[in-house]
């Protein structure tokens, strides 16, 4: 009997309507599987590495949110051998990376390893208020300055010091593109031009890359052919069930059952979250017919996204305007 994977699991596990919001894209992008798919197509050096030689190349854990960007606490407590995962109580205004890994890749030279610190992030609004390129390239500066006596050294007996310098990459999934944008992948990178004169010297400097895919927010893919565009759009479109999903994620490769003799262990999913399609409808008819008339259109909505009576009852009561409602009167319209 097929049994899901981690990966499987956690993707049928995820309410559909829900697939876009913010914790449920990372705890699904940090699964290396998927991950190295995405390398593979956006990471220069993993371009002709097949997914699993790219998966087996991540070292460590991935960590999902405990990596902080700001400076000073990007690198707290973090070895060479590592990445950080101290914790601080007073975590208020503090951003932190999405995704953060790294990878080992074998280098031409057999001693020679090449170690390349990733961000991955996921971004599900078209247009938030700045320039994503810009927030990108922000990020790559924060991994490179952090670096610093973790990666290398400034010291004056070091013989190589910036040349230690790892190379990163900051890579963005941006899942509600306007059509006019989506279906694209864009990338931003140091390059060398000579103002005056020549320069035989090949000095190193492509220590820098901020990678933006576009997905569509209508979920069209008909004008491309890129299959990690096709993978995406598929993995965040909310009117796919998690089953449906599982069906059309096989295609690209991906493992998501698994031969086993035992049953499948039972997956069932709570709403965790208010920002669904059915509350935003519930809240907005509430508004328009008062409190009675609204808790019934809510109910009603939600009854479309979430089936079983206890987590409907629990994303009611998380609502201002319907906080004290009780568990009988939320039973009348959901029956």
């Amino acid at each position: 009997m097929d049994q899901l994977t981690e990966l499987g699991k956690t993707i049928v596990a995820t309410d559909p309507d829900k697939i876009r919001l913010d914790q449920a894209v990372k705890n699904i992008l940090a699964y290396k599987p998927l991950l190295a798919r995405i390398f593979r197509e956006v990471v220069q050096e993993c371009r002709d590495m097949e997914a699993d030689e790219i998966e087996s190349c991540i070292e460590g854990e991935v960590l999902i949110s405990k990596v902080y960007v700001d400076s000073g606490l990007t690198n707290a407590g973090e070895r060479i051998d590592g990445l950080s995962t101290e914790a601080y109580l007073n975590e208020e205004g503090l951003d932190r990376f999405d995704i953060r890994t790294y990878l080992h890749l074998r280098g031409k030279q057999k001693p020679e390893h090449v170690k390349l610190l990733i961000n991955v992030e996921a971004q599900n609004e078209d247009k938030p208020g700045y320039d994503i390129s810009l927030r990108a390239l922000f990020y790559c500066c924060r991994m490179i300055s952090a670096q610093q006596g973790v990666e290398f050294s400034t010291d004056a007996d070091d013989p190589v010091k910036y040349g230690n310098i790892k190379k990163v990459y900051s890579i963005w999934i941006c899942t509600e593109t306007a059509q006019k944008r989506a279906n694209s992948i864009e990338k931003y990178a140091v390059n060398r031009s000579m103002l005056a004169g020549s320069n035989t010297d090949h000095p190193r400097y492509d220590i820098l890359n901020a990678v933006i895919i576009n997905i569509s927010g209508r979920h069209d893919t008909d004008n491309t052919d890129n299959e990690l565009i096709r993978l995406l759009t598929d993995l965040f479109d909310e009117r796919l069930t998690g089953k449906d999903k599982i069906e059309k994620l096989k295609e690209y490769g991906l493992r998501l059952t698994k031969e086993v003799r035992s049953e499948v262990a039972h997956m069932c999913t709570y709403a965790t979250a208010m920002e669904n399609k059915g509350i935003e409808k519930g809240i907005e008819q509430g508004i328009e017919q008062g409190i009675e008339k609204g808790l019934r259109a809510l109910v009603q909505s939600l009854k479309e996204y979430i089936h079983d009576f206890e987590p409907l009852y629990k994303a009611v009561i998380k609502n201002e305007d319907y906080r004290n409602v009780s568990r009988e009167q939320v039973m009348k319209y959901y029956q």
